[in-house]
């Protein structure tokens, strides 16, 4: 469990593109089955067990964008881009490819050097 939270829900240090793009494969599959979930069921209780779910993975994947720009020695700020119609879409394929900065730099050692 430790590790899970470790992973998904810590806003400091770095993350590089390889687990970066692991984890937000799964939860775009989690989101998958979740959005079947809520729509193949009328249980209120699915719906609201989902939402809590999906309200996790929100704040999930805030972390990773945001420790993702830690690894290009950005703030977390930046995130917010992500927000803006069309730029954000633009902006998230920026995260998934743009390679890091080598060595340390203000938010931490190097993912790769570890």
């Amino acid at each position: 469990m430790d590790l899970i939270l470790k992973k998904f829900f810590t806003f400091e240090g770095r993350l590089n593109r390889q687990p970066y793009v692991q984890a937000v494969l799964f939860i775009w599959v989690i989101s998958a089955v979740l959005g079947w979930l809520v729509n193949s069921s009328s249980s209120t209780l699915v719906a609201l067990l989902t939402g809590i779910i999906s309200l996790a993975m929100a704040v999930a994947a805030i972390s990773l964008g945001i420790r993702r720009l830690h690894d290009l020695d950005k703030s977390g700020w930046w995130f917010l881009i992500a927000l803006i119609p069309l730029i954000g879409f633009f902006f998230q394929l920026y995260l998934l490819f743009a390679k890091g900065t080598e060595g340390y730099n203000s938010f931490g050692e190097d993912p790769l050097m570890n």
